[in-house]
């Protein structure tokens, strides 16, 4: 539960008024001690020749009186000068602010903001578990999710998309015109042919092929291709070509279906020398390199690429916004289900909770060479702001009630004091 800076100064001032309520409760108690030590000692005073027992109430009774004095005297001289008079070395803390806020400070830095403390404190409270326990649980792991989706819904609508949108393409472009597209290419055409690929493209054409040659509607067709292919324009040629026409679709079919039959047909072989040798002309030819470079730098600058690089950031942003506008955004749910998974890893697996524990320590460690100096010198600030009389106060009520026991205690132990001396001295 959060708290209001409101509500926190309302809850230290009902905190400094319960303090200060019992510091004057106990004022008043040893107080009150000094005024019955003092009422004790003038009553027996007035009756010491009655009885000898008198002498004795009479010198504890003074002895009370000079210890609760004496006390009374070294506690307010903590905070202030007894009677307003300034003796030498009273007020000791409010004229030892600066000092007392650079001791703490020190005492901190030296005792509490230590790597082997906070890392025992950390081993301690096995933060990998804890955390490991709060993701799994599916109340938290969805509440993740929705939390992240409003965080990147936020961003997004204060982003500024033409900017991201030129940085991405700019960064696309020289991704793409850094990378060397021969070796890509001859990787994958080495690829091919481990896997056979070509030769089942080429299984595949003479396939269709065969059957487009064996299909008797596309024989009119071939025949008017093989006339505009060798531009004969004579009538008695051509009409020699289409009488022979039949012949020829017959040997072309003949072949295709001996070249998919046989594995080891010479045009096989050929065909899987031209592939192999173009891969080996990308790999080392510089020619050919220089070649597929020039056009590739072209293609990268070209309009075309450069728009579709442009409308990349447009075509995500738009994507995402709609998504996370959706009752269920897939992010969330895709967050939801990390966060889930990453807690029943942490859950079960010892190594994973070990090294996260480790990282957390060792970035405590950094953080703690990093930042230790700061820390004494952060108290010390915090005290410089206050005045020697707010110094002096809030001391005060932190251990004054506890000081005044002091008082209480030095009268009794002053009193006891008193009539042991007392005793001792009638005795001898």
């Amino acid at each position: 539960m959060q708290r209001s800076p409101d509500l926190i100064k309302q809850l230290d001032h009902s905190t400094d008024q319960l303090k200060r309520a019992r510091l004057r409760s106990m004022q008043w108690l040893a107080v009150g001690l000094l005024l019955l030590a003092a009422l004790v000692f003038a009553v027996a005073r007035s009756q010491r020749g009655g009885h000898p027992a008198w002498g004795y109430v009479e010198a504890f009774a003074e002895a009370s009186m000079v210890g609760a004095i004496a006390d009374w005297f070294a506690v307010v001289a903590l905070f202030r000068h007894p009677l307003g008079i300034p003796l030498w070395h009273t007020a000791i803390i409010p004229n030892s602010k600066a000092d007392i806020g650079r001791s703490l400070g020190a005492f901190v830095e030296n005792h509490f903001i230590t790597e082997q403390g906070i890392a025992e404190r950390i081993a301690q409270a096995d933060p990998a578990a804890r955390l490991g326990a709060w993701l799994a649980d599916e109340a938290h792991a969805r509440q993740l999710g929705v939390a992240s989706a409003g965080v990147a819904k936020q961003l997004l609508a204060m982003a500024d998309h033409d900017k991201l949108g030129q940085l991405l393409r700019e960064q696309a472009s020289g991704y793409l015109g850094q990378l060397n597209l021969s070796d890509v290419a001859a990787d994958c055409i080495d690829a091919l042919i481990a896997d056979g690929k070509p030769q089942e493209l080429l299984d595949f054409l003479l396939d269709r092929g065969a059957a487009y040659l064996d299909d008797e509607a596309h024989h009119a067709a071939i025949g008017d291709f093989v006339l505009g292919a060798f531009q004969i324009e004579n009538a008695l040629i051509k009409k020699a070509v289409k009488a022979y026409e039949p012949r020829m679709i017959a040997s072309l079919q003949k072949f295709a279906i001996a070249v998919r039959l046989d594995p080891d047909h010479l045009l096989r072989q050929r065909i899987a020398g031209w592939i192999a040798d173009s891969a080996l002309h990308l790999k080392a030819d510089p020619q050919w390199q220089d070649t597929v470079r020039r056009y590739q730098l072209q293609l990268v600058a070209s309009d075309t690429v450069q728009a579709m690089l442009g409308d990349v950031w447009k075509h995500i942003s738009t994507r995402v916004l709609a998504d996370l506008h959706a009752d269920q955004p897939v992010l969330a749910q895709a967050i939801a289900s990390v966060a889930r998974n990453t807690g029943r890893v942490l859950g079960t697996d010892d190594h994973a909770r070990a090294w996260l524990n480790g990282a957390i320590v060792a970035g405590s460690g950094s953080l703690v060479r990093r930042y230790r100096g700061e820390v004494g010198a952060f108290i010390a600030a915090r005290l410089d702001l206050w005045s020697k009389e707010e110094m002096s106060e809030r001391v005060e009520l932190a251990i004054g009630r506890d000081l005044q026991f002091i008082r209480i205690n030095g009268t009794i132990v002053g009193g006891l004091a008193g009539l042991l001396i007392y005793a001792a001295s009638q005795a001898f």
